[in-house]
């Protein structure tokens, strides 16, 4: 299983896991799908913090992350 951080920036986890794209999209977090976004809002928003912009409990971000082959480190 891959270990991934929800306060990592979203650009840093994509560019190491490019298949959290269609994960993230699933979710409605399809921002990361245009590069301009990923290259300047990527850089700082996060995992957590995108989710809580898209009201996606953290629960569900976790459950689908987990579901998809990843662990998630560092989360209340």
């Amino acid at each position: 299983m891959t270990t991934i951080a929800l306060n990592t920036p979203v650009r840093d986890l994509v560019a190491k896991h490019p298949d959290l794209i269609k994960i993230m999209v699933a979710m409605g977090l399809d921002g990361v799908t245009n590069p301009n976004l990923l290259n300047t809002v990527g850089r700082f928003m996060t995992l957590e913090k995108g989710a809580k912009m898209k009201h996606i409990a953290q629960a569900d971000l976790l459950a689908k992350l987990q579901q998809a082959g990843y662990e998630v480190a560092d989360h209340d």
